[in-house]
């Protein structure tokens, strides 16, 4: 049988790219998000370049605990067993705010739209993870560590970093491995929506080694490995894919 991944964000951006790269790698990968249509497309596409029956999707928030378990319903009933998750989904939440009641609200949205959907989904699926070789990847961002993000999505990221620790003490002797990809500046990624303006763009791509932004397929690359039988001596790291991200001049 075909090994299974499930990704959450699976429908855009560096989510899409991972379930292209792990479907050309022979896995089933089951892609969820909120909104349907992406999901849909972006199914159609890779099983039209890969083979039919190579990606499933479905729709749901996985910062709602009501989803989540109807996710992981779902997949005890139509897999069983499963070989990896990969927690993708996130966002960078509102703007600016201005009193302490937008403060609290937006890094609570931070929170649970970083941290919490990457909780509730392992903590559901995790039961279902192969022993051994079961693979978890959690995806946090270079903002957790340069402090980016208008603070809440950095700190919020940064939890994540802390977190895999915890997960590779709690797993690690069932064979399971817990790992972070933490992508640089990728912007092909809804995360930046129109995209950088210029000037900015420039500055940070002058302040990478590898002189250009970062792709979406970088990342997958990355994530595709951790979620592969040949990365089960890899465990509890915080991996940068940033193309050698210069310090800054202080």
């Amino acid at each position: 049988m075909e090994p299974v991944v499930v990704i959450s964000g699976g429908g855009t951006g560096i989510g899409r790219a991972s379930a292209r790269a792990l479907a050309l790698a022979g896995n089933h990968v089951l892609i969820l998000g909120r909104r349907s249509e992406p999901l849909t497309q972006t199914a159609r596409e890779i099983e039209a370049e890969t083979r039919p029956g190579a990606v499933s999707s479905m729709t749901a928030d996985v910062s709602s605990p009501d989803d989540v378990a109807a996710v992981a319903e779902h997949v005890a009933t139509t897999h069983g067993t499963i070989d990896a998750i990969v927690n993708n989904a996130g966002g960078s939440g509102g703007g600016a705010a201005t009193s302490l009641s937008e403060v609290a609200a937006s890094w609570r949205g931070a929170f649970d739209q970083n941290v919490l959907t990457a909780v509730l989904l392992t903590t559901a699926l995790a039961p279902l993870l192969r022993r051994p070789g079961g693979r978890i990847v959690l995806v946090s961002s270079m903002a957790s560590r340069t402090g980016g993000g208008a603070g809440a999505y950095g700190a919020a990221k940064a939890a994540l970093n802390g977190w895999v620790l915890a997960l590779t003490t709690q797993y690690a002797p069932e064979g399971i491995t817990a790992n972070v990809v933490a992508p640089g500046y990728t912007p092909d990624t809804e995360l930046f929506g129109a995209g950088m303006p210029e000037e900015i763009h420039d500055r940070i791509v002058g302040r990478t080694a590898a002189g250009r932004a970062g792709r979406s397929e970088d990342i997958a690359a990355v994530i595709s490995f951790l979620a592969s039988p040949q990365a089960s001596f890899v465990t509890s790291q915080v991996i940068e894919v940033n193309g050698g991200t210069l310090p800054p001049n202080l």
